[in-house]
């Protein structure tokens, strides 16, 4: 069966001619709707958050972490056995250098004591007696009645007798010890901690700690700096190392504590080690801080902060205003004619929220903080200033 043919419609030059006229009217349409839209687009400038790069006083500082430490520490243990007859404290309460902690049973010391004083006067008789004895011996070799070896059996009976004394009351002063130590003073004014043997409990040497007391106030925090960081440290308080440090020509040292509080006391070094650690590279320091009110407490991790003692003046930007590519740090500056412009800038220390400009920005100039995702370099925009934005 033959296909249908497909007819084609015969425009000729007059039909041709319409089609290209449509043709050209359509796009003139287009082109007229297009430049609509672009002039639709053409809105006022967009606004934008702007603060002013100012100056203000700054003092510079380092932060390091650090952890405190008991000025004194000890574990509180029998030095005689026995059992634990008395607790005088609780747990956890501060006692007075001197006050009484414990007590443990002294019948078998003092029995003890009194045995040694009886010995001891027993040799003391034997003494006497040997000194007699002597005097007489020594009274016959002179009138030749006995003979020389006699006598030298005499006087060393009295020699033995003396050490005998001797003896005996070094075992007195002994047990007068060992009966001192069945009552457990406190060594200095500190907070005991858990007790860890109850009334009747066999105490000694050999049964651990009863309990530790830390002295609180003072307290050391100590931290460790980095070689260049103890460098610039040391050349700032002007310190002779090849003498005693004196914590007077410390720079002012504080404390942020575990909360994000700061603590209400400023502490001093008062110490520096003699060398740096070749593992870690970094060098020991301890501060020292009052601590009156026994808020800390040892063992806490806190951050330690010191301060340069003179403060310094420079330009400071909002940290907000910053933003980095692949060249470095830069900051939107708007421009006397409300202009855009990157500026490249060179940054110091944060200090607070702000951050110090080293380059790059002068004072007065206004920085895009809010809005940045609108804005490009070189469009005009609406700069409105900040609040809290004092320039």
């Amino acid at each position: 069966m033959a296909m249908p043919r497909m007819i084609r419609p015969n425009l000729g030059i007059r039909g041709l001619t319409l089609f290209l006229a449509l043709a050209a009217t359509t796009g003139l349409s287009a082109c007229d709707d297009s430049d609509q839209i672009s002039g639709n687009d053409a809105e006022e400038a967009p606004s934008v958050m702007v603060a002013g790069v100012s100056s203000r006083e700054i003092s510079q500082s380092a932060s390091f972490i650090g952890r405190t430490e008991p000025v004194d520490a000890i574990d509180l243990k029998a030095r005689v056995s026995g059992f634990l007859e008395e607790r005088a404290v609780d747990d956890g309460v501060h006692v007075e250098a001197g006050e009484i902690l414990f007590r443990i049973e002294p019948a078998q010391y003092e029995a003890a004591v009194a045995q040694a004083r009886a010995d001891v006067a027993q040799a003391q008789a034997n003494l006497a007696l040997a000194d007699l004895e002597l005097q007489r011996k020594t009274t016959l070799l002179a009138s030749d009645t006995i003979a020389q070896a006699e006598y030298d059996s005499a006087l060393a009976s009295r020699e033995a007798a003396a050490a005998s004394v001797d003896a005996r009351q070094a075992m007195a002063r002994k047990t007068e010890i060992d009966l001192a130590y069945t009552e457990m003073p406190a060594p200095f004014d500190g907070r005991i901690g858990k007790i860890a043997f109850s009334r009747g409990d066999v105490v000694g040497p050999d049964s651990g700690a009863i309990a530790t007391l830390v002295r609180v106030s003072p307290i050391y925090v100590d931290f460790s700096l980095s070689e260049s960081q103890f460098l610039t440290l040391a050349s700032s308080v002007d310190a002779d190392l090849n003498a005693d440090f004196d914590p007077a020509n410390s720079p002012p040292v504080t404390l942020l504590l575990a909360n994000r509080t700061e603590y209400d006391e400023t502490g001093a070094v008062v110490f520096i080690d003699n060398r740096v650690d070749p593992l870690t590279g970094t060098i020991s320091l301890r501060a020292r801080f009052e601590n009156a009110g026994g808020l800390l407490t040892p063992g806490m991790f806190v951050t330690v902060t010191i301060e340069a003692e003179e403060v310094q003046t420079g330009l400071v930007l909002p940290q907000s205003a910053v933003q980095r590519d692949q060249k470095g740090s830069f900051a939107l500056v708007v421009g006397s004619e409300g202009l855009v412009e990157q500026r490249y800038v060179e940054l110091g220390d944060q200090v607070e929220t702000d951050v110090v400009v080293e380059s790059g920005l002068q004072e007065g100039e206004s920085v895009i903080v809010e809005g940045l995702q609108r804005v490009r370099p070189g469009v005009p925009v609406n700069a409105v200033r900040a609040t809290n934005d004092e320039g």
